[in-house]
């Protein structure tokens, strides 16, 4: 909830706000009374000079209770400068080098394709870090996250069947190896993006798929290759698209498949999209400046009035 350029992170306790302060315009304090009256003759009690009494046209109290309820909303200002969080965020390409990926349904071929996807990937990925992790029978780390691409690019451009010598597409052990990098790196907030054909989609990877996502991470899938079983030589190559959608909902991101030229749509993947980072409770302190305590400021003074009166009554 948003009044010009305060949001209200906790817009609850600004109702509740609200609500005190129409209370205490309604509620009026009463009339103070001295308990000395009930243990002192009047007589006495007039000699001895009488009671002041005080009444007050607000309701200290409830004005209080007002401020704090109002501080408890947590009104903050966003900080301008995407910059200072945006760094915290990450990308991390998971790439299937798997001999599957040489076929050439897709022209030239899906590791071509995938290649060219990459070059563009990092084009486009801006100020945040980005690495990249080739699996096949096992999965290795070749490019830590990194704001300077240079090594990132270097290896995608030598990208081909063979850098890993274990054949088969272990992606679990791929995801796995992701997630390591991602706590390691410290990103809070990272967008794991596997480039493959749906090899080595498994229970197994699905679950790992899963942890990154109930981690507060995100996990799509671009697709290379046709989908096409009508021939019993394609049966063990052509890709999943179910097992595509499969990982890509766990992983609580998308699947993207290519075309026969290998393109994918980059405007539906979105890659310029900058990810909220309020949604996100470590990375709400690099974006809100709150401005509670100036408000607490204000509840002093009353806190003071509240006690004098007490101290007269």
């Amino acid at each position: 909830m948003s009044i010009g350029p305060i949001v209200f992170l906790q817009p609850v306790w600004l109702i509740i706000a609200i609500a005190m302060a129409l209370a205490s315009l309604a509620l009026t304090p009463s009339k103070s009374v001295s308990g000395w009256k009930t243990i002192i003759a009047p007589s006495v009690l007039k000699y001895l000079g009488g009671v002041r009494h005080y009444r007050s046209n607000i309701n200290i109290a409830l004005i209080a209770a007002t401020l704090t309820a109002l501080s408890l909303s947590q009104p903050a200002l966003r900080v301008s400068n995407d910059d200072t969080w945006r760094h915290s965020t990450g990308w991390v390409m998971v790439v299937d080098v798997s001999r599957s990926m040489t076929l050439n349904d897709i022209v030239p071929s899906r590791i071509s394709a995938a290649r060219e996807t990459l070059a563009t990937i990092s084009q486009v990925a801006g100020a945040r870090p980005v690495a990249l992790i080739l699996f096949s029978g096992d999965a290795f780390l070749v490019a830590p996250p990194a704001f300077d691409r240079s090594v990132f690019d270097e290896h995608a451009a030598l990208l081909e069947h063979g850098v890993i010598p274990i054949e088969g597409s272990n992606l679990a052990r791929a995801l796995s190896l992701a997630s390591s990098v991602i706590q390691g790196s410290q990103l809070i907030k990272s967008r794991v993006v596997l480039l493959t054909d749906t090899g080595g989609i498994s229970k197994a990877s699905i679950a790992a798929a899963k942890y990154l996502a109930d981690d507060g991470h995100k996990v799509d899938v671009l697709v290379f290759g046709i989908d096409d079983t009508t021939s019993a030589n394609s049966v063990d190559t052509a890709v999943s698209h179910k097992a595509a959608d499969d990982i890509a909902n766990a992983g609580n991101g998308h699947a993207y498949f290519s075309s026969r030229f290998g393109d994918i749509d980059f405007t539906s993947l979105d890659l310029t999209d900058q990810a909220d980072p309020s949604t996100h409770s470590d990375l709400k302190s690099l974006v809100w400046h709150l401005q509670s305590h100036w408000i607490l400021l204000f509840i002093i003074p009353l806190l003071f009035k509240l006690f004098r009166e007490e101290i007269q009554s």
